[in-house]
């Protein structure tokens, strides 16, 4: 099969030089998601996104990790483009759906998509508002008239939430994991810090930080770039969310 975009397979970061945050968390990342149903998310998202979208639309999923999401939603969507920064997570897509590797925040593309997502808090891995802005933008840059950005987004609550189970270990196809979840809220950094042996002996770590933004400043930003947020759902349902809420869902779309 020939994607509309580019042949089938991974498109390389345009940056060779760039380092791949999931270099090692890409082997363990089935186990420590196996709690989630990824048929039953897509669900969700396509019952959210449908009524406001055109019929047919062009999907761009950003942070799309290793396409778990992207396998049953493009069922639904069929026009999809799956990205990630990480290289080492797209190569482990179970479905070999079209990959391009890049950052979510220089989108590589001059088509315009009428549905542009990302789930799983990755917004929150944007660790400056900065850079938040600058994803708000090449957002609005990549979508079309009536395009509608769709995200889920991490609060305060969540993260202390996650402080009750701070350690957690594993062990997966001769992997061995330790993960220490570390809440900082002072500066509103969350860190996971993992610890993986391979199945030769040989221990790696990795730390991954996500910036845990107030709720009121994801409106900011999408009123700083020219957008608007249309709904704003606790996650996982329609009721309305909240400051308090521990996940919260977006629904945005470019101003007039």
């Amino acid at each position: 099969m020939q994607s509309r975009y580019f042949k089938t397979g991974i498109v390389p970061l345009q940056n060779q030089n760039q380092t791949d945050p999931y270099q090692h968390v890409a082997n363990i990342y089935p186990h420590l998601m196996n709690f989630v149903s990824y048929k039953w998310w897509a669900r969700y998202i396509y019952t959210i996104t449908k009524p406001i979208v055109i019929k047919n639309p062009n999907v761009l999923e950003l942070a799309g990790g290793n396409c778990a999401l992207a396998e049953h939603l493009s069922k639904l969507y069929k026009n999809y483009l799956v990205t990630d920064i990480s290289k080492s997570m797209l190569k482990h897509a179970s479905k070999k759906q079209d990959r391009v590797c890049c950052d979510m925040t220089a989108i590589p593309f001059t088509k315009k998509f009428d549905l542009i997502l990302t789930s799983f808090d990755s917004v929150n891995y944007l660790l400056s508002k900065k850079l938040l802005l600058k994803f708000f933008k090449e957002v609005n840059n990549h979508l079309s008239e009536k395009g509608v950005l769709t995200f889920d987004a991490a609060l305060e609550s969540n993260s202390y939430k996650h402080q009750k189970t701070a350690t957690t270990k594993g062990k997966t196809k001769g992997f061995s994991y330790l993960r220490k979840s570390i809440f900082m809220p002072a500066s509103k950094i969350h860190k996971n810090i993992f610890t993986i042996t391979y199945p030769d002996g040989v221990t790696f770590s990795e730390t991954h930080k996500q910036k845990i933004y107030s709720y009121e400043t994801f409106f900011e930003m999408a009123e700083k770039s020219g957008l608007y947020v249309v709904n704003c759902y606790k996650a996982f349902s329609h009721m309305k969310g909240k400051a308090s809420s521990d996940r919260v869902q977006f629904i945005i779309k470019r101003k007039s």
